[in-house]
This record gives C-alpha cells, structure tokens and sequence, in this order.
C-alpha cells in the first residue's frame, strides 16, 4: 500500500482524554470492534473487542490495549500497531520496526484509513482481526451500559499509564465522575471508599505544585523515551520481488537454490547445572526471533551471527533496563544478555526449514564464528553481558552438516567486487507461509570497489532485513556464486554484506 507520512505520539488526550468525555459524553462520541478471529490467551475466537478511546496500540507488550501472548504469536512485535482517530474516520499505522502489518492482505508502509469489514493481520503468521463500526445508533458509545463503560476505560484509558499519571487519572475522575465511578473502580467497602476519596481530594488541592511537577517529569520521560525509540528506528524496504512464475532467465538461475535457503527461528533458552530452559521475559514471554541461512555444497550452513547469538547485539539502553528490573529481586533471574558467574550460560535453539528438504536443527553452540567483535561488559553483583556489534565484517556464523547444497561460494571473488555491481539477494523476510513456500527475490548494489573496514557496502537496498543471514549472489560469466551474507542496514536503501571470505 501507497507510503504516508505519519508521526505517531501515544499522549494523555488520545486515551485518558478520550476514555473520560467516554463516560460522560457517549451521545457525542462513537466506538469501533475488534473482532478477533483467532484465539491466544488474551481473546478467545470470534469474541468482539470495543474500543471506546481515540488511541488504541496493538501488541505483546503488558501496556498494549488490545494485547497477544508471545507463545501463541512470537512474530507479533511489542508494540507491533495502533489504530487511531482522525477527524471521524481511523487510521491503522505501522509502529514494528521489524514485522509487518496487512490490511486486507497487503502490508502498510506506515499508515492507511480503516473501512468497516476490513481485515487486519499482525505479521505474517499472526492473528487476524475484523474491523467493525456499527450502524446507526449502536455506533454511540452510550448504547453500552455505563459499567460496561467503566470497565473498557480501566482496560484501555488506564492500562498505558499504570503509575503516577494512571493514579493522576483515576483522582481527576473523581473529581468529574463523583464517587459512583469510585466505587466501581476500587472495588471496596462503600465507607471506606468515602475516607478515601475525601482524602484523595483534600491531598489534590493541597499539592498542586507537585502534581504540576509530577506532569512535567512525565512530558519530559516521554520525549527521553521518543528520542531512544528515534535513535533505534531501522527503517524498512518494502519492494521486495515475490519470484516470478517464468519468462525471467536471470531469476531462473537462481531459482535452483532454493531449496538450500532456510527459514531459521530461533528461540534463547539458558543452561545451568545440565539443565535448559527457555528464557521468559518478566511478563512471560519467550525470547525468540528469525531470519535466514543456506547450505553451500561444502556442508557448511551459513547465516549471520546476530540471527545466531541474537542477545548480544541487543541495545545498552534495553539490557540497563532488564538488569535495573530484577537487580532487587531475591532469586536470580536471567533475562537475555544477563548472565552471572554462578555457571549459567545463554544458548539459542534454531530450527530451520527449507522449503522442501528435511527441517534442521541446532544449538548456538554448534556454530563456529568470530569472537573479535565481542567484549564483557560488568553490571555490577556479579552480572554480566557479552557485547558484539558485528564490526569489521564479524557477522558470520556457520556450522559444518555433512549434508551437501547445491550454492557454491567463490571466496576470492567476495573480496574483490567491482562498484556498482549488481547482487542478487534470496531469504524469507516475511516468514515462509507469507510467500507460498516460495523464497523472495531482491536486489542491491556495491557502493565501492572491494572491501571497506571488512564489509561489502551496499546500496539501493531491495530487501528487508528478515533476509538477514540470507546468502548474497554475483553472476560470474552466467553463473551465480555466493559472495556474502546479508548483515545490517543503514537508512533506508543502504547496508553490509558480510564477505564469505571471511569464515575461518
């Protein structure tokens, strides 16, 4: 779908705002459903989800309205979508940096205008859900019972804000909505419930500077928090070629390695005392992700080190966040890139599937790479991090199977390229079901003669980085060699291709 121009802010307005004129202007305020057409632990299939704020996120994440468990749809990004309202109509914008969004099929690139009967899908393999407005009267939101009201402003005004601006929130409510919605929301003895918010109250007027303060360190966390999120972003092509059915000599040729290229996940699991387990988030979730390999005739299977050893590569700022969490708690607890010395280490199982030779599969372990991009970073009592940032052309990862493909890699040729040659390059960005089993073509081009600090640089980027580990072709005299290894991306048609000369 055509390209927007969105800048998408969650704010107070579009979900506390909007969840109070809710409750007390619901003849002048419509609603929408989320019909949920596959089941997870959160929403059975078939149930109707309605939404009566301006601003609702999509995703696995704890602070998401319309929330999915990460063992049932790995694939779904944390903060994966949000719809919101524009004028009278809404919108479904893009927020996963890493996994797409379909509407009817068809991925956004970053915004579109939702029609009754659409169908929305999170990532490839993902829950679909319908988007319904009803008609007429039933569209108000004060056709839905005021408790009904109550609870879906618990759920979805309340739910991004459950600190300092929810209790900000719930005592301004008081003061608009009386004690009524109090006693709903609180749940206790009606008397006590009185004590209570008179002295709710009594402290509100007593601590307006405080509040003044407390609202502007909010505003200020926030734009901290939009600049990290900035800083992160990794934007993504989307004109990736499906293969054609024929007529295309070129892709013809290529099309005969299709077998030997693999859709990998990977899921991190931590080992101590013999013992594996698969690590869980804080909230219960799995840590996994996904990516690309193939098999060269020599019975190496090759992919990126960061789709192998996925933990290292994660932001300071993330891990900071992960260590500062479970510092203060009384038993040890391993969350990805943490380790402590007491003899627990972190290995990822990979399972990768070609589209029509026998699944493998491995441990990290197993996987010989370069260890030169790494160092130990301290945390502090004990924990640790290994960091790599993959430098110096040290993204590779590859594993001797005895099981021989048909890709052959020229390695003298991988570090000799002339500028401005044509690659061609082959994975499943998308996930294998999204593409019919099929692989997706794209393409770029060298920037430079040779290598540049180790890496091939790249541009006119024509993939997305669910290729990455993905192998990397060169027509040499009309026959195709692998030369590389799709690693990063830099804006938005720029990147690294990690040289096959490099594995040792």
């Amino acid at each position: 779908m055509e390209r927007k121009t969105v800048k998408y802010k969650r704010t107070l307005r579009g979900s506390v705002g909007a969840g109070v004129g809710a409750l007390f202007n619901g003849n002048g305020r419509r609603y929408f459903i989320l019909e949920h057409k596959d089941a997870s632990k959160y929403h059975k299939a078939g149930e109707s989800q309605k939404i009566i704020i301006d601003q609702v996120e999509l995703g696995r994440d704890g602070n998401c309205q319309v929330r999915f468990d990460d063992e049932t749809f790995p694939t779904v990004s944390r903060r994966h979508a949000a719809i919101i309202k524009e004028g009278d109509k809404w919108k479904l914008v893009q927020l996963s940096q890493t996994n797409s969004t379909f509407l009817n099929g068809k991925t956004i690139a970053s915004e579109w205008y939702l029609e009754n009967g659409d169908e929305i899908q999170l990532s490839t393999d993902g829950p679909r859900m319908g988007f319904i407005v009803p008609a007429g009267k039933q569209s108000l939101v004060s056709s839905i019972k005021m408790t009904e009201r109550l609870e879906l402003f618990r759920k979805q005004a309340l739910r991004p804000y459950k600190t300092a601006i929810a209790c900000l929130s719930i005592i301004l409510l008081l003061s608009v909505g009386g004690l009524g919605t109090w006693n709903y929301l609180m749940k206790q003895d009606f008397d006590t419930q009185i004590t209570k918010a008179k002295v709710a109250l009594a402290h509100l007027k007593g601590k307006n500077v405080e509040l003044e303060k407390l609202m502007k360190e909010s505003a200020v966390e926030q734009a901290r928090l939009d600049s990290l999120l900035k800083a992160q972003k990794r934007p993504i092509n989307k004109t990736v070629i499906v293969r054609p059915g024929g007529g295309n000599n070129e892709v013809s040729k290529l099309a005969k390695f299709e077998s030997d290229i693999y859709y990998m996940r990977a899921m991190v699991c931590a080992v101590r005392n013999g013992d594996t387990v698969p690590m869980e988030t804080k909230k219960g979730g799995y840590i996994a992700w996904s990516g690309t390999g193939f098999l060269l005739d020599d019975g190496k299977f090759v992919t990126a080190k960061h789709c192998v050893e996925g933990w290292k590569f994660d932001s300071d700022e993330a891990l900071d966040k992960q260590y500062n969490s479970l510092k203060d708690e009384l038993k040890p607890i391993f969350l990805a890139g943490l380790t402590n010395t007491g003899g627990v280490r972190l290995v990822s199982i990979i399972v990768a599937t070609s589209p029509s030779k026998p699944t493998l599969q491995f441990v990290s372990e197993e996987f010989r790479t370069s260890r030169a991009d790494e160092k130990k970073v301290s945390l502090g009592n004990d924990f640790y991090r290994i960091k790599a940032t993959g430098n110096g052309g040290c993204d590779w990862a590859y594993v001797n199977t005895g099981k021989h493909g048909c890709i052959t890699a020229d390695m003298n040729l991988a570090s000799s390229l002339p500028a401005g040659a044509r690659l061609e390059v082959l994975g499943f960005p998308q996930g294998m079901k999204s593409s019919g089993g099929s692989c997706l073509y794209g393409s770029c081009q060298t920037s430079g003669r040779g290598l540049n600090g180790g890496l091939i640089l790249i541009s006119g980027k024509n993939y997305e980085h669910g290729n990455s580990g993905g192998p990397v072709f060169y027509n040499v005299n009309g026959t195709y060699k692998a030369v590389g290894i799709v690693s990063f991306s830099v804006y938005d048609n720029m990147g690294g291709i990690t040289p096959l000369c490099n594995l040792r």
